[in-house]
């Protein structure tokens, strides 16, 4: 358990109990004591900005501790000043409308990524996925298209940091944070290459920024110097998530990747079932 959460827990009246009553921690327990820890969410503990909306979310895996979706391209993660009422956070938010909900994202995808993402269910689970995370035991493994002909396979040991004032676009700068991908070419030719991807660290738009740095933009990616001409967004799609101890979870590729490959390449059985 985080620090955070003991906290709370000392602090709520029914936070941790001991056979029915209210303990602290330094309680020593003795044979066939019962312990329980209520971290369960509260209405004191919603965000009240948060509105519960009907939007359509395609459930990979879904437990008290967990839920898994395959987030579709167009959908921000998290509400936004220019995102009110469209994220995967409103739509969660509204299919658990009938209890006290928190949304707790274990991983972010921009807006215009498409793929798994894992959130927390409760203070406990949101603590073990925080420490997995810092303790690297979670990867993810992402498809992308990108321009130009890229084979074989490769790492990208890069620092990334922003651009200037903006608050949304970065680039590779040598007194940036640490940023490290690797990459597996899966199939390609002169327009165009299908890779599998493995980021090794979490910086904000990192395989975005370091493809563009090695000359193969993610197509349809204009941030980041791609084209639009066969695909209106980055190609970009996150693929599975394996966490240690829990499992992995797997999202089929989004429908207009998908038909993209297939205009270039014929087919997308290349495409690892990892």
């Amino acid at each position: 358990m985080s620090a955070s959460l003991i906290k709370q827990l000392k602090k709520a009246p029914d936070g941790i109990l001991v056979n029915g009553t209210h303990q602290n921690v330094l309680y020593i327990l003795m044979e066939n004591d019962i312990l329980e820890l209520n971290y369960a969410d509260t209405k004191e503990d919603e965000n009240e900005f948060l509105e519960p909306v009907n939007i359509p979310i395609e459930i990979i895996f879904e437990d008290d501790n967990i839920t898994v979706v395959n987030k579709p391209y167009n959908m921000p993660t998290h509400e936004s000043i220019n995102n009110r009422g469209n994220s995967l956070a409103n739509a969660l938010a509204y299919k658990y409308k009938n209890k006290p909900y928190v949304f707790r994202a274990t991983n972010r995808l921009d807006k215009d990524t498409s793929g798994v993402v894992i959130t927390a269910n409760n203070k406990f689970y949101s603590a073990i996925l925080s420490n997995k995370i810092r303790d690297g035991l979670i990867q993810k493994s992402y498809i992308a298209v990108v321009e130009g002909k890229l084979e074989g396979n490769g790492k990208i040991e890069a620092p990334i940091d922003r651009v200037g004032e903006s608050i949304i676009k970065r680039e590779v700068r040598e007194d940036g944070e640490y940023a490290l991908t690797e990459y597996s070419s899966l199939i390609s030719n002169e327009n165009y290459s299908v890779i599998l991807i493995t980021p090794k660290t979490g910086r904000t738009h990192q395989i975005r920024v370091h493809m563009a740095y090695i000359g193969h933009s993610l197509a349809g990616d204009t941030l980041y110097g791609g084209h639009t001409s066969d695909i209106s967004r980055q190609a970009l799609h996150c693929l599975k998530m394996d966490i240690d101890g829990i499992g992995g979870f797997y999202a089929p590729l989004a429908n207009d990747m998908k038909e993209l490959i297939r205009r270039v390449f014929g087919n997308e059985k290349f495409i690892p079932k990892i």
